[in-house]
């Protein structure tokens, strides 16, 4: 049985200015990959726990709000 992680990152930022809960999630994620792509720390907490069998990971890129 092939064994794996999953691991969850929790990124926290304020946004300001954002009219909708839409255009404050994609201002927030604007921000992190220009940060990402700037070399700037980000604060963020990690989990992580193993998982088995490695077909049980969720999809990369999937959001749960």
């Amino acid at each position: 049985m092939d064994e794996g992680w999953m691991v969850t990152m929790t990124i926290k930022m304020r946004v300001r200015g954002a009219s909708s809960r839409e255009e404050a999630i994609s201002s927030a994620s604007m921000r992190m990959e220009d940060a990402i792509r700037t070399h700037v720390d980000i604060p963020y907490s990690v989990e992580a726990k193993r998982i088995a069998p490695l077909e049980e990971e969720p999809l990369f890129g999937r959001r749960w709000y």
